[in-house]
C-alpha cells in the first residue's frame, strides 16, 4: 500500500483567477494499481460499476467512442473487455451511468458532447432509444445515478460549467439544477465526471486539474476538494500509447464506486487506481 498525504494547496484554475484550496484533512491510500491491458487504454469518459467486478465504460474522440464493460477488474490475470459497442463515428461518446428502472431491469445511459444525443441501452448494450438532451444542458459532460426520497432513481448530469442537473429518466427531462460555488461565491466550473459514493455525496473530476470536488448534489455546497497530483505523477512516469501527447496523460477521468470500493483512472491510463479515502485527526 501507498499512503499519500494530500497537502495543502492554493490553485488558480484557467476558468477565472478564483484561488481556493485543496484539504488537508484527507489523506488517501493506493490499495491496488489494476494495469490495463493494451486493448483497455481508452479516453476514458465515463465509469461506473455495473456489478462487484465489472466496470461499465464509456470513451470519446471521434471515430473511437464507444461504451463496453470491463470484466474481472480486480484480477489482474483475469480482466479483459467485453460486449464492445461503438455508438457512431459521427458522435463523441461522455459520461454514462446504469440504473435499475421499477420492473428491476438494468438500463444504461450515455451522453454525447456536443451532438446533443444520449442513448439509453440494454444491460446487453442494445439500442433501446435515442435521446434528446435537455436543452437547459449546454453540453453532455459527466453522468451517475442514484435513488431519490421516493425510492425513484434519478440521472445527475454535469455540462462542463458549475451546475449539476437532476434528470428523470423516465421522460430525460431535467427536474432541478444546482450551482456549485466556491466560498466566496464564485462558481466552480468545469465540473465533468460524476460519481455518487456511500455517504450520498457525489466526486466531480474538475476537467484538467488533478483536482475531484466532493459535493452535495441536493444543494451544491462544496464539501471538500481532493487533491490527486500524485497519481497523475505516477502515470507521466510510464511510457506508452498516448503519453506522447501530455495532454492525455494529465487528465484525470474516471471515477467508480461501488460497496466501498473506490477506483479512479483517466484519458487513455494504463492503471485501474484502487483508492481509500482516510480523514486525518484532528490535534
Amino acid at each position: 500500500m501507498y499512503l499519500i498525504f494530500i497537502s495543502l494547496l492554493f490553485l488558480s484554475l484557467c476558468q477565472d483567477p478564483t484561488v481556493f484550496k485543496a484539504s488537508d484533512k484527507v489523506s488517501f491510500i493506493i490499495k491496488d494499481k489494476i494495469q490495463r491491458p493494451a486493448d483497455l487504454l481508452f479516453f476514458t469518459e465515463g465509469l461506473s460499476f455495473f456489478s462487484d467486478d465489472v466496470l461499465l465504460e464509456s470513451t470519446g474522440l471521434y471515430g473511437d467512442s464507444e461504451i463496453h464493460y470491463i470484466n474481472n477488474v480486480f484480477d489482474k490475470k483475469k480482466i479483459e473487455l467485453k460486449l464492445r459497442q461503438p455508438i457512431g463515428k459521427q458522435y463523441f461518446g461522455e459520461g454514462c451511468s446504469k440504473i435499475k428502472n421499477k420492473n428491476g431491469k438494468d438500463e444504461i445511459y450515455m451522453l454525447t458532447w456536443k451532438e446533443r444525443k444520449a442513448f439509453q441501452l440494454d444491460s446487453n448494450l442494445q439500442l433501446v432509444q435515442e435521446l434528446e438532451i435537455p436543452g437547459e444542458i449546454q453540453e453532455g459532460w459527466g453522468m451517475t445515478s442514484y435513488r431519490n426520497n421516493d425510492g425513484d432513481a434519478m440521472l445527475l448530469i454535469s455540462d462542463g460549467t458549475n451546475r449539476l442537473y437532476h434528470v428523470d429518466p423516465s421522460d430525460f427531462k431535467v427536474k432541478k439544477t444546482v450551482s456549485v460555488r466556491l466560498g466566496n461565491g464564485e462558481a466552480l466550473n468545469k465540473l465533468n465526471e460524476l460519481e455518487i459514493i456511500g455517504d450520498g455525496s457525489v466526486l466531480a473530476n474538475i476537467y484538467e486539474t488533478p483536482l475531484i470536488a466532493q459535493i452535495d448534489p441536493h444543494d451544491g455546497k462544496l464539501i471538500d476538494v481532493l487533491d490527486f497530483t500524485a497519481l497523475i505523477q505516477d502515470v507521466e512516469s510510464v511510457k506508452g500509447k498516448g503519453y506522447t501527447d501530455p495532454m492525455f496523460n494529465k487528465v484525470l477521468n474516471g471515477i467508480a464506486y461501488r460497496g466501498g470500493n473506490l477506483i479512479l483512472s483517466g484519458k487513455q491510463w494504463p492503471y485501474f487506481y484502487q483508492i481509500e479515502l482516510q480523514s486525518q485527526q484532528q490535534s
